[in-house]
């Protein structure tokens, strides 16, 4: 008898447990506002898009699009720091109620999150690595070691396609060290990120971004797979169009004195066309939606 209710109340405790799992990862745009707070996963080490500053608060592009949408809400904005293998599981788990750190979107990715739409930035892939390597073509990489961080869509890409030994390191921090210390040849990240690090002394002195950007990809703010078709996901769709339409994001762009973007010019151009006396890429986002306006 006492094993028959042992198990009657593991088998309650397992069933409250994926309850609470599975609301976690459906926080609805009613539940968010309830509770006065929104929960945004942010990069928490990519120098201008996601970082920390001096006093360890996270700071950037994206946490400022974040603060956008909790003031636009009417709610307290709580952001969470995550590297680039945590962002996944962060919005899986129902860690985070958003995601907006440098997401690539890709086909692998949205079989896993609900990606809204359109992107809201782009980015592609380039090497950072010392002037003295004298790198020139891609294919100058074969059987030669080069860091990258875990979950980075482009790692085996990257190694399939010119033969790099890609060595995938847990952080952007830590991938950063080992190029300092000589135990990789090259830094393979975003272009965008290389850019910003180029900026300061200690990366322009001895290091350049010597390739033809590739494998251009855009961004997506990411949500959990349940609220597929659902208030937030049109909600932050409205909104991205939003900053494309009067320009925030660039504005944004501007305040971190990232590199100017063409993929947001052309956004702006592309969202502010009308066709006749109607917006070409019409209000919200639909099966209809021009592709150009993605």
């Amino acid at each position: 008898m006492m094993k028959f209710k042992s198990t009657i109340f593991s088998l309650g405790l397992c069933c409250a447990l994926l309850m609470l799992n599975c609301a976690a990862q459906a926080t609805s745009l009613a539940e968010i506002k309830q509770r006065g707070k929104l929960v945004v996963g942010v990069k928490k080490d990519v120098l201008l898009w996601g970082y920390q500053d001096s006093s360890g608060k996270i700071v950037g592009m994206e946490p400022d699009l974040a603060q956008n949408i909790a003031t636009d809400l009417g709610v307290q904005l709580e952001l969470v720091g995550v590297l680039t293998a945590e962002r996944i599981d962060a919005v899986k788990s129902g860690q985070v109620d958003i995601l907006i750190a440098t997401l690539t979107d890709t086909p692998e990715r949205q079989k896993e999150l609900n990606l809204i739409l359109p992107h809201y930035y782009s980015s592609g892939v380039n090497l950072l690595t010392r002037k003295s390597e004298n790198f020139k073509e891609w294919t100058d990489l074969k059987n030669r070691r080069v860091c990258s961080r875990r979950g980075a869509f482009y790692n085996r890409r990257v190694t399939v396609t010119y033969g790099a030994d890609v060595v995938a390191l847990y952080s952007n921090d830590w991938s950063k060290q080992a190029l300092r210390d000589g135990r990789c040849a090259a830094l393979v990240y975003d272009d965008t990120a290389i850019a910003a690090m180029l900026r300061a002394p200690e990366w322009a002195n001895d290091f350049v971004m010597p390739m033809t950007t590739i494998f251009t990809t855009p961004w997506s703010i990411a949500i959990a797979p349940a609220e597929r078709g659902g208030e937030l996901e049109k909600y932050l769709s409205k909104t991205i169009i939003n900053w494309h339409r009067n320009g925030y994001l660039q504005q944004v762009e501007k305040t971190w004195s990232i590199p100017p973007s063409r993929f947001l010019d052309d956004m702006h151009k592309t969202w502010n066309k009308k066709n006749g006396d109607k917006w070409l890429c019409g209000d919200s986002i639909s099966p209809s939606t021009p592709k150009e306006c993605l």
